[in-house]
């Protein structure tokens, strides 16, 4: 609390920083207890507001530390309804078993400026005869003034004496008004056979139910003003059936009053006409309770093997109760409403381990006083296995048993490694055995299970020990499957090599008659290209002016070299078709 107290002044403080700074000047701050004394009798509850004087400053943060005779009084409730603070660590706490009150809020800028401004209101209960004395142990009070300055110069105490309490003569005691809203008396309607003159309609934004109760410090009326209407007169008090006065007010068609008090007031209006006289007076009742209900404590029943209960009651004497609303830890989430006449609440479907729950009692006037009550919801006994079956062939049936509390649901869980999910719920009998026969067919691999119970409450434990157990198929079938499966192998791979071969060969004789033929073409086309070259070459050395014995010698050169290339590629074509034979 310390700590929360702490981090809540600090961004206050910062906060302030960045505000445009305020006039610097000398000031000072007081924390007191409104009423400081009292007399009140053993059992009876008091009421002590817990209040801030700025004297004349701004402020934006306070934060108080409270002790109290924890054998003379003990707190059954503090309010913030009213506060100038509206943001808070949290709601303002107590501790009976150590005496102390502690709360830390503030308010944003321009902050709060006043000598009575409400912080939060301590209900007491007087436990014994004596003195009960309430004081500040600590408190800061910081300034809107740019710096965050603590000005807090003086705290107040409270001193209650505690007397005995003294039987009253026992008298018939008289009926308890209904905390249903039944206590306001309807309004009486007027005959409709009595004689009405200029009677005003009155209707109200602030108060429009004459019958229902409102809160609010003002209260607003506007009527319509009919032709010839020349005057007003108007009364606001608590006296049901008050006349407003001979004399006119004015002329106009609203008003607004301060409500000064919670109580029921009355709002008086008649016409006067042009001829001055004055028509039927109409009154308006109005139903203000700015007033929460009284402070109160949430109970916590802990009943075993089921949900815990919350208990709860408070009264408010004006409006009465109208409503309760709950919320389970979460602030942001839909409250449960219960209505004024149910005070306890059964906790359902929540996680297992501690929660907060927050009760707050709103009245008919929709005035509200909170409580919070930590509380546990305990698990109840986890399930033990006994007996499963460790390993398994493909398609045979896992079986699992074990013991739990009688008459409750066993869920079973199985996982294989690599994520497949499986659930299966079973009922125990009432001795507390209970088992499981997993029908589907499990694959090959290694599984894990593990149990949890379930109530008929629907209370669950946690999760059993776990236990693993592994599908395979039988030695002897792994061992054939491995044969097959390399005789398999074997098979194709000697298929793969044959065909292989078969395709060389084929290859080979293709391409040898193909080389053969083309061999035999090879040696037709040089014999004619040869003899067609000799010829060329004999017509251009006849066409020469060479004499003839240089022609005949040049022929027989070139016809030998043509002759020996001929012969040699011929040597060569002949050794590839000995090679293709």
């Amino acid at each position: 609390m310390k700590r929360f107290s702490s981090i809540i002044l600090s961004v206050l403080f910062l906060f302030s920083l960045i505000l445009p700074p305020m006039t610097a000047r000398a000031a000072s701050a007081s924390l007191y207890l409104s009423p400081s004394s009292g007399t009140y009798v053993v059992g009876a509850r008091f009421s002590v507001t817990v209040r801030v004087n700025t004297n004349g400053a701004a402020i934006n943060a306070a934060q108080g530390g409270i002790s109290f005779d924890k054998d003379v009084l003990k707190v059954v409730g503090i309010s913030t309804g009213g506060s100038v603070f509206n943001l808070w660590t949290t709601q303002p706490t107590f501790n009976n078993g150590g005496g102390t009150i502690s709360f830390a809020g503030g308010v944003p800028h321009p902050g709060y400026t006043g000598s009575g401004g409400t912080i939060c209101t301590i209900t007491f209960q007087s436990l014994k005869a004596g003195a009960g004395g309430v004081r500040f142990n600590s408190g800061y009070v910081l300034a809107n003034d740019g710096k965050g300055t603590n000005i807090l110069s003086s705290m107040g105490s409270g001193n209650y004496t505690i007397s005995p309490k003294v039987e009253a003569p026992k008298e018939t005691p008289a009926p308890r008004p209904k905390q249903d809203g039944q206590n306001i008396p309807k309004k009486e309607e007027k005959p409709v056979e009595r004689a009405t003159y200029n009677e005003p309609k009155v209707s109200s934004k602030t108060h429009p139910d004459e019958n229902k109760w409102f809160s609010g410090k003002k209260a607003e009326f506007s009527w319509e003003l009919p032709d010839g209407v020349e005057g007003v007169s108007l009364a606001f008090d608590n006296n049901e059936t008050a006349n407003p006065g001979p004399l006119s007010d004015g002329l106009y068609d609203s008003k607004e009053y301060p409500i000064e008090k919670d109580g029921h007031w009355f709002f008086h209006i008649k016409f006067q006409d042009d001829k001055g006289r004055w028509g039927t007076i109409t009154d308006f009742r109005v139903n203000s309770d700015n007033t929460p209900p009284e402070a109160f404590e949430i109970q916590v029943e802990q009943v075993e093997n089921d949900w815990p209960i919350l208990k709860f009651e408070t009264m408010d004497e004006l409006a009465g109760i109208d409503r309760y609303e709950i919320v389970i830890d979460d602030l942001q989430a839909e409250p449960m409403v219960l209505t004024s006449d149910k005070s306890t609440f059964k906790v359902e479907n929540e996680e297992l381990g501690e929660h907060t729950a927050i009760v707050r009692a709103y009245d008919r006037a929709n005035n509200v006083t909170s409580a919070t009550v930590s509380f546990k919801v305990e698990t109840i006994a986890a399930p033990e296995i006994k007996d499963y079956t460790a390993e398994i062939s493909p398609g045979d049936k896992f079986f699992i048993s074990g013991t739990a509390l009688p008459d409750v649901s066993v869920e079973v869980y199985t996982e294989k490694e690599g994520g497949e999910f499986t659930t299966h719920r079973v009922e125990v009998d009432k001795d507390g055995n209970w088992f499981l026969v997993v029908d589907e067919k499990l694959a090959d691999g290694r599984y894990t299970a593990w149990a949890k119970a379930i109530n008929a409450n629907g209370l669950h434990s946690q999760d059993s020990p776990r236990v693993s157990f592994l599908v395979s198929a039988p030695i002897f079938a792994q061992i054939g499957s491995f044969v097959i499966n390399y005789f398999t192998v074997l098979v194709s791979l000697l298929f793969m090599v044959v065909l292989i071969a078969i395709l060389v060969v084929y290859l080979a004789v293709f391409i040898r008659k193909k080389l053969k033929k083309e061999t035999l073409e090879i040696e037709q086309v040089l014999e004619k290209n040869l003899s067609n070259t000799k010829k060329l070459i004999e017509m251009e050395i006849n066409s020469t002016k060479m004499t003839k014995a240089s022609k005949d010698g040049l022929k027989k050169e070139i016809d030998r070299k043509i002759d020996d290339a001929k012969e040699g590629i011929l040597k060569e074509v002949k050794d590839v078709e000995k090679i293709l034979k």
